[in-house]
């Protein structure tokens, strides 16, 4: 059975739909690349007609007997219709409850395709909390619908842009928030944790788990708060007497300056927003986040819907076809194991 690399449509009345389009066209000619598109058929159909853009897809299914058929004809290019969206009242760039169905959708069949054994890994559209609520989901992110259709709350994101694979203590909480987690023991569990994922072959396990500091440092090299030596420092030194190679706390110009050179396996930050900066800086156009824990491979651009943008065909593929990339570098590495 061939498997595919499953994307799914995100947020209908953003880029999204624009913007998978633009690289299923730029793929389509590489024999090596097998993609099949979770979403809504109007959707993709209305905008390569308003955008003048030909729909490259070589299969159009809406079951997986029909997906079934799609994959013994060796079809490359699949489109799986999710939903059906209203196009009467439909309006790029204003989000309802149907676009919120409609994104929700597009991502359970990703998932239940990759169940059913068609696909091997997933890479994901940005979707709109605001939507989702709308639509009466709890969920108000692709971290938390994932967690909701794998039935596990043992997930874990990392960002990757040039040679930065950057963990975050914390995920999707205000700064405030994340500075009062900062506890000794919440360090030594999620660098546990990093631990087993860098066993993957994706990852050099000669080179450590490096720890970023919270605090900055002063000219003569102490820290400026309390919670390296209450909280980091205790930790680290705990995961080391458990064998795990990890150093730190290093300071943000020491650890992102060497991190960017390769020098790490991976980074642990206090919190989440300084990731984000490390790798867009690092990586521009074309950072990811991958998703951890998962049965399967999960891959997105570091992207939101950009609903002022929607419609206007200026959505850019790069980011896309950069996380398929990655997807396709995972998923070799993990059938290296």
């Amino acid at each position: 059975m061939q498997r595919y690399t499953v994307i799914s449509m995100g947020e209908p009345a953003g880029t999204s739909p624009e913007m998978i389009i633009k690289t299923v066209r730029s793929l389509s000619t590489d024999s090596s690349v097998w993609l099949i598109v979770t979403g809504d058929g109007g959707v993709f159909r209305k905008t390569a007609s308003d955008l003048s853009l030909s729909l490259p897809f070589t299969y159009y299914a809406d079951s997986l007997e029909s997906l079934r058929e799609a994959e013994s004809k060796g079809e490359n290019m699949i489109f799986f219709s999710s939903s059906s969206i209203d196009l009467a009242s439909f309006r790029y760039g204003q989000i309802s409850a149907e676009t919120g169905k409609a994104s929700y959708e597009a991502l359970r069949a990703a998932v239940e395709i990759i169940q059913n054994g068609y696909g091997h890994s997933l890479v994901t559209s940005p979707v709109s909390g605001e939507a989702l609520k709308a639509a009466g989901y709890k969920e108000r992110s692709v971290f938390d619908l994932l967690s909701t259709f794998a039935s596990t709350a043992r997930l874990c994101n990392m960002l990757r842009g040039g040679y930065l694979n950057i963990f975050g203590l914390t995920h999707r909480i205000s700064i405030k928030e994340a500075i009062g987690q900062v506890k000794r023991e919440n360090i030594i569990s999620a660098l546990v944790d990093i631990d087993s994922i860098t066993m993957s072959p994706y990852f050099d396990r000669s080179k450590p788990i490096a720890v970023a500091s919270l605090n900055p440092t002063r000219p003569d090299g102490t820290w400026t708060g309390p919670d390296e030596e209450e909280a980091i420092v205790p930790a680290v030194e705990v995961v080391k007497k458990l064998g795990i190679n990890v150093v730190g706390p290093l300071s943000a110009e020491e650890i992102f300056a060497k991190g960017a050179e390769g020098e790490y396996s991976s980074i642990l930050v206090m919190t989440a927003g300084v990731g984000f900066a490390a790798v867009s800086a690092a990586s521009p156009g074309k950072a990811s986040v991958i998703t951890w824990g998962l049965p399967f491979l999960r891959v997105g651009p570091l992207l939101d819907t950009d609903l002022k943008n929607a419609g206007k065909g200026v959505a850019d593929s790069e980011r896309m076809e950069a996380s398929i990339a990655m997807a396709l570098l995972l998923r070799e590495a993990s059938l290296m194991a």
